[in-house]
């Protein structure tokens, strides 16, 4: 087996990543945690498919799969239609709520770091 070395470069990338990456998209990865993250910061303001994307840094496909994937967990809700595009906001009131705050709660140790 055969391991690669990272440069310098992309050891500081990495580095600078992780700084500025969300807590769900740090400890699990992928887009699911990437939308969570963006959940953590903008709460339950409605947003499109394209908003999403751009913030949590995925294309517009991956993003409104993950997106199908927490409106059948009950995550997010498809809200209103804004011109041609469909908006969703995701539902933190109830049981996503805590999942939130420990989120929260571990970016804020991580930063103290």
């Amino acid at each position: 087996m055969q391991t690669l070395k990272k440069e310098p470069n992309e050891q500081k990338n990495d580095a600078e990543e992780y700084a500025t990456r969300g807590p769900f998209a740090s400890i699990f990865g992928g887009p699911i945690a990437r939308l969570f993250d963006q959940a953590l910061i903008v709460g339950n303001m409605e947003q499109t498919i394209s908003m999403l994307a751009d913030s949590a840094n995925l294309s517009y496909k991956t993003t409104k799969e993950a997106l199908e994937k927490l409106i059948k967990m009950g995550f997010a809700i498809p809200t209103r239609k804004i011109g041609n595009a469909q908006a969703y906001k995701f539902h933190v009131e109830n049981h996503m709520n805590g999942l939130l705050v420990c989120g929260a709660e571990f970016q804020r140790q991580r930063t103290d770091l």
